[in-house]
C-alpha cells in the first residue's frame, strides 16, 4: 500500500479520536483588578477528563468580549479527575457581561500521539464557549508587584 496525502491526514485524525475527548465548562469571571478603564478578570473553567489516561493540557485560544487571548496550559489532568484553571481576560470596565468561546488544545494519551503531536501531525483540540457567572467588581484590588508590594507605595523605615 502506497502512503498518500490522504493517508497521512486521515491516520493522526483516527488516532487522536481513539481516545476521550475532554470537557471544558465556563464556570465564571472574578474581577482581579481595575486600572483605568480596564477590568482585569479571572476566568474560572473547569476541565474534565474521563478517560482511564493522564490528560496533558497543551494551550488556551478564547474569545471573551470582543478581545481574543492566547494562553499557554501547562496543566496535566489526572484520569477521571478534574482541574480548574483561571486564565487572565482583560476588558473594557463598561462591559457588564460577556461570552466566552474558544479551543483548548491537549496531547492525547499514548506514546505514539506523542510523536505525532511533537512532529505537528496532530494537534487535537477541542471547543467551549459559555457565559461566565460574574462576580460583583465593587472596589477590585489594586495590582501589585512582583515582590507582593502596591506598585506606588514606598519603603518604610522600620
Amino acid at each position: 500500500m502506497r502512503l498518500t496525502a490522504r493517508h497521512a491526514i486521515a491516520v493522526p485524525a483516527f488516532l487522536a479520536a481513539c481516545g476521550t475527548t475532554p470537557r471544558v465548562e465556563v464556570v465564571e469571571a472574578v474581577p482581579v483588578a481595575k486600572v483605568g478603564t480596564m477590568q482585569e478578570w479571572a476566568l474560572i473553567v473547569r476541565v474534565h477528563n474521563a478517560s482511564g489516561s493522564q490528560l496533558v493540557l497543551d494551550g488556551w485560544t478564547l474569545d471573551a468580549g470582543g478581545g481574543r487571548v492566547e494562553w499557554i496550559a501547562t496543566r496535566t489532568v489526572p484520569p477521571r479527575d478534574m482541574v480548574q484553571e483561571s486564565l487572565p481576560v482583560v476588558l473594557p470596565s463598561s462591559i457588564t457581561a460577556w461570552t466566552v468561546s474558544g479551543e483548548l488544545s491537549y496531547i492525547a494519551a499514548g506514546r505514539l500521539n506523542d510523536i505525532l503531536f511533537d512532529s505537528g501531525f496532530s494537534r487535537p483540540t477541542v471547543p467551549f464557549a459559555g457565559t461566565p457567572a460574574i462576580k460583583a467588581a465593587g472596589d477590585a484590588p489594586a495590582p501589585t508587584a512582583v515582590d507582593g508590594t502596591l506598585p506606588d507605595a514606598k519603603p518604610t523605615a522600620p
